[in-house]
């Protein structure tokens, strides 16, 4: 009887190194899938389609689901990236979880310094009328109020060009609720080496203005008042759920560009 167990618990022993080292896995049922295509316009887009995988297999882990595949389609020139998945409960949601870009930005905003308020413009056209040839500068869009009851007024600033810090500098992320309001910010630290980057800035631009942009979006403006090394906040007046989702997009990085579903079904 002992010889007649050596043999199987041998095999046991030898799987167990392999299923430990990702070498034989257990077979995944994928029940639904998606096809992401990045934008035509993005530069290098075969590099970008790479990346995109990276950070949508870092985005799921964060998001902790189990059993799913994300791989090229394709030549990665093509631009598509098929997420295959086990069963979903609220597909909206993930589908937009999946396609956030998460681009967060710390930006200076040009403008007069405090105590003179902020430069903004009433039009996109205005606000580039006032960029030299030479400047690296953009012109984002802001909300003065971001409250979903108040009487949101969409302004446009000018800001600098390479942004101070980016979301591939973000090392955590949380939401935040808000005190007396059931609406949610996200608060956020930067990585050692932003942290100190970005103390350097802002102690060298006191009472300049400084941006909070995410996707292109300028969230809220504040001047600096002291120097500031890895902490922020993004004050978008978020839902819980919407809040929860965006710090799990943070903490995985941005996508290397902007992606659109244009496939999905059940496997």
């Amino acid at each position: 009887m002992q010889n007649k167990l050596v043999a199987p618990f041998a095999i046991i022993l030898l799987i167990m190194p392999l299923l430990a080292c990702g070498l034989l896995r257990p077979r995944a049922t994928y029940k639904w899938h998606l096809v992401l295509e990045l934008d035509p316009a993005a530069p290098n887009r075969e590099a970008a389609t790479v990346e995109t995988v990276e950070v949508l297999n870092n985005r799921l882990n964060h998001l902790g689901v189990i059993g799913f595949k994300v791989e090229v389609v394709g030549a990665p020139s093509r631009g598509r990236v098929q997420v295959d998945l086990p069963t979903v409960t609220d597909r909206e949601r993930f589908k937009n979880f999946i396609a956030a870009r998460g681009l967060l930005q710390l930006v200076h905003v040009v403008s007069e310094a405090s105590p003179a308020p902020v430069q903004s413009y009433k039009t996109e056209a205005e606000a580039k009328s006032t960029i030299a040839p030479a400047q690296d500068r953009k012109v984002l869009p802001y909300t003065v109020s971001p409250r979903p009851s108040a009487d949101n007024e969409v302004r446009w600033v000018v800001v600098e060009h390479p942004p101070i810090v980016d979301g591939r500098d973000v090392r955590n992320a949380s939401p935040l609720p808000m005190r007396g309001d059931d609406v949610y910010e996200i608060m956020f630290t930067l990585k050692p080496e932003a942290a100190k980057k970005f103390g350097a800035w802002t102690v060298a631009n006191i009472n300049q203005y400084l941006g909070v942009v995410l996707n292109d979006e300028v969230k809220s403006i504040a001047f600096i008042k002291g120097q500031i090394f890895d902490n922020g906040m993004i004050n978008g007046h978020f839902t819980k759920q919407a809040a929860e989702d965006l710090a799990q997009i943070l903490m995985s990085g941005p996508l290397p560009a902007a992606v659109k579903i244009v496939e999905e079904g059940d496997n």
